[in-house]
């Protein structure tokens, strides 16, 4: 799924015309996926990282 979003992403960035009017949207859209994705991830490592005992 993460990989699905970047690569969605990256796809909108390089396909989008920059010069166009509706540009912004496609950096909202690729923005949006990447966040979306990083945030998957950041939960995904949480959850498979063991809990530590302290000293």
């Amino acid at each position: 799924m993460c990989l699905v979003c970047i690569a969605f992403a990256s796809w909108v960035l390089r396909s989008s015309d920059p010069e166009s009017a509706d540009a912004w949207k496609a950096a909202l859209l690729a923005n949006v996926s990447a966040l979306s994705a990083i945030q998957y991830l950041r939960h995904y490592v949480k959850k498979k990282t063991p809990p530590q005992d302290g000293p």
